[in-house]
């Protein structure tokens, strides 16, 4: 760069000498571009993201309703269990279908 005195004390630059950018510049429209990029794939990720958690949620909410479901039956099938193995039951089945009898003592093995 050199400096020329015009009068006054005015100075006056004559040339200027560009110096190359030691990082070469990414041209605006360029960065524009990556910035739109990563911004359309993040958003596309978050919408991907979010339908995989409402779909987890409705996959957790039928799981639970499944496991209702089945306790339920359970209790029913306990229920039926215990009454089919009622000692009344199995009194009233051997004499009335079976032809069962009491014991007598004198038919007792000892």
């Amino acid at each position: 760069m050199r400096r020329i005195t015009v009068g006054n004390g005015v100075c006056m630059i004559t040339e200027i000498r560009k110096e190359s950018p030691a990082v070469p510049a990414i041209p605006r429209r360029r960065g524009f571009a990556i910035l739109f990029l990563f911004l359309l794939v993040t958003g596309l990720f978050n919408v991907w993201l979010s339908g995989r958690c409402i779909r987890t949620g409705y996959r957790v909410s039928a799981a639970l309703e499944e496991k209702r479901t089945l306790q339920k039956e359970q209790e029913v099938l306990r229920l039926e269990a215990l009454a089919l193995k009622s000692p009344a039951r199995i009194h009233a089945i051997a004499r009335n279908d079976l032809h069962m009898v009491s014991a007598e003592l004198d038919r007792v093995i000892r």
